[in-house]
């Protein structure tokens, strides 16, 4: 019987196979992080999106009350 575990030995092997098992759940783990990440980063993406467009109608609105009181005054003779 061998003492020196090479590519053939039933220990070996397994332990190789349990390494590999191991960087792919990392992997996996790491993708999930990411894929968290991503999904995070849209929500925040369409939020201010969504506040920008709110925005952007409040400006308008307001430019129009600035531009009707402008030609109020103008029509009162200020």
């Amino acid at each position: 019987m061998k003492d020196q575990k090479g590519p053939n030995d039933l220990e070996f092997v397994i332990s190789e196979h349990q390494k590999e098992i191991w960087k792919y759940k990392q992997k996996e783990s790491d993708w999930e992080h990411t894929q968290n990440q991503l999904e995070g980063t849209k929500q925040v993406v369409i939020r201010l999106t969504e506040k920008l467009t709110e925005l952007r109608e409040d400006n308008k609105k307001l430019a129009k009350q600035v531009d009707d009181a402008v030609q109020r005054l103008r029509e009162a003779g200020l």
